[in-house]
């Protein structure tokens, strides 16, 4: 089948500012060394992905699945599955600290920390990013799969992607959640044969673009589920709520893997590490879930749906990036290595470098409903609005060049790079607090994609909803920086 074509920003990586490995980023300048450059335009070869026609938050009317459940965190709505799924029974003497899976819809499997497998029914929602079926497999093991229900992903159901064999709308099974990896297993009726490619844990989900796209919320009107049963001799992978974790053997766990839940965050993370810094692990998903607040707090809206954001290790974007926002947010796995001191189990500790994580779950928050291309040569540069925002609630130092902007020279749109963007960003700030940028993403929630144009004509609206909020005239402001306005 033809693939068919849609426009997406360049792939968007933070690698400025994080001490992440040398062979990254050498400039330390918030692009990366071989990559494209950030914030330009291109065609990306998939077929799902945010569309100019597509109405942020339009559902099907005749298709069962998530329900609207209030957030009073952030006074906005979100959707989740409005029964408990995913929980199983497990054994009152087993090790393993209980885990609740009642406290949100989404889906999460209980499993003991030792296999075999055996077998576990659950549902899948369309709208998830991925469910950890609890179950690890080496390289050429297999598990059965069986699925029914019915689901709606998008509108883009039925084409192809760039990797992998199976169509936008399928349920798929795949060995980690590796960037635009394809060795993608459709599953479709009873008893699919699954046979691991690789070790890893098995996830399940629908699909609804590639790995590129999903990251710009082409899952934002999807609705409905699968109930699905997976049987394997596998081992296990638990998952472990952060609180609990200094209470955890993570030795006793056979597969080396285990999942570290906080509220708003979870992390993929070796056990090795993980029972290094089980005294830790609260404090890191604390922090990182405080950021999660944070930057809810400033944009008025929820990102994926409100569903946790997973932090998973995945080598494939070492040659990308030190890590590629998202659910999953995707890492170097030098992030999970028990020797490396910014590792993101020892986020909480004084000295760590967490300017990173800050930075990937506000491009998360960047892309809220699917809208993100008001982000026009500055898809870098918007998402340290929120890292400065929490970072400075939170009293930890800001990056050097970030705290550069202040005085710092206007540098021509044309030459921008993600510091640049940030500055001119920043100027509004300064000079008129955070609460302008929450009225700014209080329009930008109550805009439909048609409302908002694309390319440079996007600084236009931004131009003119700034020029609303400040009360004053800004377009010297735009013209000193070269900035794209109506004039």
């Amino acid at each position: 089948m033809p693939l068919s074509r849609v426009v997406f920003p360049t792939l968007f990586v933070l690698v400025c500012g994080c001490n992440g490995p040398e062979s990254t980023d050498s400039d330390s300048d918030g692009t990366t060394d071989g990559s494209e450059t950030v914030g330009t335009t291109q065609t990306d070869p998939t077929t799902a992905g945010p569309t100019t026609g597509m109405t942020a938050g339009e559902t099907t009317a005749d298709t069962v699945g998530p329900s609207t459940t209030s957030d009073t965190t952030s006074g906005t709505t979100f959707e989740t599955t409005s029964d408990t799924v995913g929980e199983t029974e497990t054994d009152s003497d087993s090790e393993q600290p209980p885990l609740d899976c009642s406290d949100d819809g989404w889906t999460c499997v209980v499993v003991e920390p030792t296999g075999p497998y055996g077998e576990h029914a659950f549902e899948v929602p369309a709208a998830q990013n991925w469910v950890n079926t609890g179950l690890y497999l080496q390289q050429g093991q297999e598990a059965v799969i069986s699925e029914t229900g019915t689901w709606y992903v998008n509108d883009n159901a039925g084409n192809g992607i760039d990797h992998g064999p199976c169509v936008i709308g399928d349920l798929v099974a795949r060995i980690g959640l590796h960037y635009k990896d394809p060795a993608l297993t459709c599953v479709a009726g009873d008893d699919v044969m699954f046979t691991a490619d690789k070790d890893g844990i098995l996830y399940l989900g629908a699909l609804p673009s590639n790995d590129l796209g999903e990251t710009y919320e082409t899952r934002v009107n999807a609705s409905g589920f699968k109930q699905v049963t997976v049987q394997s001799d596998g081992e296990t992978v638990p998952t472990i709520e952060a609180e609990l974790a200094a209470q955890t053997d993570f030795d006793a766990i056979t597969s080396g893997w285990v999942e570290v839940r906080g509220t708003h965050t979870i992390l993929t993370l070796p056990t090795i590490a993980a029972a290094q810094d089980a005294h830790l692990l609260a404090d890191a998903l604390e922090l990182i879930d405080a950021f999660y607040d944070l930057h809810a707090e400033l944009r008025g809206a929820l990102p994926q749906h409100g569903q946790r954001i997973r932090f998973f290790p995945d080598p494939n974007i070492m040659g990308i990036g030190y890590m590629l926002a998202g659910n999953p947010v995707r890492m170097d796995p030098i992030l999970v290595d028990a020797g490396y001191g910014n590792r993101i189990s020892n986020a909480g500790e004084p000295g760590v470098d967490v300017w990173g994580f800050a930075h990937e779950l506000g491009h998360d928050f960047t892309f809220v409903n699917a809208l993100w291309w008001y982000q026009e040569n500055s898809l870098e540069s918007w998402p340290n609005i929120f890292s400065i925002h929490a970072l400075q609630a939170l009293g930890i130092p800001l990056h050097d060049n970030a705290l550069a902007c202040e005085g710092g020279q206007p540098v021509a749109y044309d030459n921008w790079d993600a510091w640049s963007g940030l500055c001119f960003l920043l100027y509004f700030q300064q000079n008129y607090g955070f609460e302008f940028y929450a009225e700014f993403f209080a329009i930008l929630n109550d805009t439909s994609a048609g409302e908002l144009p694309g390319g440079p004509m996007a600084w236009h609206w931004v131009h003119d909803h700034f020029e609303e909020i400040a009360g004053v005239d800004i377009t010297p402001v735009f013209n000193t920086w070269s900035v794209p306005n109506p004039g």
